[in-house]
């Protein structure tokens, strides 16, 4: 008989194995990461297109300025209780423009194409040098102020070409498609070897080597050929060695590599000479662009569904902005299935205090939404002539959700002090913050401590169930739906049998006792004791081809209050006289 085994049938008889590593899948899938992407504009960087900076000098370098630098500074440092982001992402609105410049060479044809790296108007002042080499080739330098790139002796020769056979004369020429083998040089009949027939310089070598008299050595054997090498007109090779240039590609290949944070260089086409000099030619046409448009702001948006971040903040102060921000992050947090939430945050404030609350108000409702925090006030900070001045609360916004990206899943930014020098108007009384609060205002107020997140909530005003109002407490169960999500994914495809509801089971319970672990050799998301377990009830069930998993499980929830009871009682005691005798 046979035997079915590991997906083959066995005939013969034979000794075979297989393994089986379910068990070795990670108990603990999830991804976790906790990035913050923040939206804004900027002097730098590429539009609609996310960039991540692991510290704001990267940043800055990448960014030179505008609002999006100053928020990245401030998000990077939120709160010295909770440290600092691993990793920030920024997304630049605007549709800003690279500068560009074409080398031409001797004949004024034009023969490198360069852009710059960056986008905007700042891209203007770079600046590129071509000069004679000292000793073979050229010598390139591309500036931006102090940041610049030089290199001696560009100039690269792939192979040579040699004639010794019997004619008295004999050239080489090289293309736009091939190389041209004449012998005797005037002869009606060349030898024409097509770029397109070899893939590179070891291969067209071997072609000339097998033409009668000519040989040829490989000094770069790897080299392309086609769109690779210089153009020669008809050149002597008889008895000599005929070098084969590529000096246009080699100075395209060192724009492309050593220069690449300045510049980036393409081949004209058609190009067959190297750059002419050139005597300190500035980039032009980078632009930052128009204003960005409510167009700019949804492109941004829809290039961030691509992303795996958990926090998104936009730099505006404009409500139809916001009501961008809050649709992106419910539908990435449903159908999208990457669960985010989002930070908005007004202009700053040039009314009274209670017209500020009021309107501040006002914009929570209007947003209600349990994945959108609005922030307030705005805060005050340092300029660059050292003076303190507000700034919108978008910024704020930003340091506090940087704040939640620096804590575990489950921690909430209530009571932090933020690293801010103030803020205007000043929020200090609780009659203010209670009013802001009950509203789903996420605010800052003044304490003996500090500027503290008072609460950290969000606008969500239609219960008050803690997943809905609490951030941390939202998170906590977006991290446990996406984690139990991600580990139940391999049963897509499996057979619908029994052993696959046991498996569901097993797996869905070695997550969620991952998820149970405490801090600090876990991240704590959901709570519970024996009397009240962290979880429980994990029920599997096949329909068809439908898997259903449910569990009961209890997220964390920040203490918000803490109430100490004091029994008071009367002191009640006698004393009595003591007599010594004389």
């Amino acid at each position: 008989m046979s035997v079915f085994f590991n997906g083959r049938l066995l005939v013969t008889p034979t000794v075979e194995s297989a393994i089986y590593d379910q068990g070795l899948a990670t108990a603990f899938p999830g991804r976790a990461n906790n990035i913050l992407c923040i939206l804004g504009t900027s002097e730098g960087g590429i539009p609609k297109e996310a960039m991540y900076f692991d510290s704001p000098v990267t940043a800055r370098r990448a960014l030179i300025g505008g609002n999006l630098i100053r928020a990245v500074e401030m998000a990077f440092n939120p709160c010295s209780e909770v440290g600092s982001p691993g990793r920030v992402a920024v997304i630049r609105v605007e549709a800003a423009v690279q500068a560009s410049l074409s080398l031409k060479d001797s004949a004024s044809a034009s023969v490198i194409d360069l852009k710059s790296a960056n986008y905007g108007a700042f891209t203007n002042g770079i600046k590129v040098t071509m000069e004679s080499a000292s000793l073979v080739g050229k010598r390139v330098t591309v500036q931006y102020d102090n940041q610049y790139y030089t290199k001696d002796n560009l100039s690269r020769t792939p192979f040579t070409i040699r004639y010794s056979g019997a004619q008295t004369t004999a050239t080489a020429q090289v293309t736009a498609t091939g190389v041209v083998l004449a012998a005797p040089a005037n002869t009606s009949s060349p030898v024409t070897l097509s770029f397109a027939n070899y893939r590179s310089v070891r291969e067209l070598c071997d072609a000339i080597n097998a033409q009668p008299g000519f040989s040829s050595v490989a000094q770069i054997p790897s080299s392309g050929v086609q769109g690779v090498l210089d153009g020669m007109a008809a050149t002597s090779c008889k008895t000599v060695d005929l070098p084969i240039k590529a000096d246009l590609q080699v100075i395209i290949d060192w724009f492309n590599t050593s220069a690449r944070d300045l510049v980036t260089a393409t081949r004209s086409s058609g190009a067959l000479n190297p750059p002419a000099n050139l005597l300190g030619s500035y980039l032009t046409g980078g632009s930052n662009g128009p204003a960005p448009t409510n167009q700019d702001w949804q492109d941004a948006f829809d290039s961030l569904q691509e992303q795996d971040v958990q926090w998104v903040v936009p730099l505006s102060a404009s409500a139809g902005i916001w009501a961008m921000a809050d649709a992106h992050v419910q539908f990435m947090s449903g159908p999208g299935k990457s669960e985010r939430r989002a930070f908005v945050g007004g202009d700053v404030i040039t009314t009274s205090m209670s017209a500020a609350i009021s309107t501040t108000k006002d914009n929570a409702l209007a947003i209600n939404s349990d994945r959108t925090a609005l922030v307030f006030p705005p805060p005050i900070v340092y300029d660059a002539n050292d003076q303190l001045t507000a700034i919108p609360a978008y910024y704020l916004a930003a340091q506090i959700a940087g704040g939640f990206a620096s804590i575990n899943f489950g921690n909430t930014m209530t009571n932090k002090v933020m690293k801010i020098p103030g803020t205007d108007p000043i929020v200090a009384n609780p009659y203010d913050s209670d009013a802001l609060i009950s509203a789903g205002v996420t605010c800052v107020r003044k304490t003996k401590s500090g500027y503290k997140v008072a609460k950290a909530v969000s606008t969500w005003m239609s219960n008050a169930n803690y997943n809905r109002v609490e951030i941390s407490t939202g998170v906590a169960l977006d991290y446990v739906a996406r984690t139990v999500r991600e580990a139940l994914e391999v049963f897509v495809g499996r057979k619908a049998s029994p052993i696959t509801l046991h498996e569901a089971i097993t797996t869905t319970d070695s997550v969620l006792r991952e998820l149970a672990r405490p801090e600090p050799v876990g991240v704590g998301v959901i709570v519970g004791d024996d009397t009240s377990p962290a979880f429980r009830g994990i029920t599997a069930e096949i329909q068809g081809d439908i898997l259903r998993v449910w569990f009961e499980c209890s997220p964390v929830i920040p203490i918000n209050f803490v109430l100490v009871g004091i029994y008071a009682k009367a002191y009640s005691g006698t004393a009595s006289a003591v007599t010594t005798n004389g």
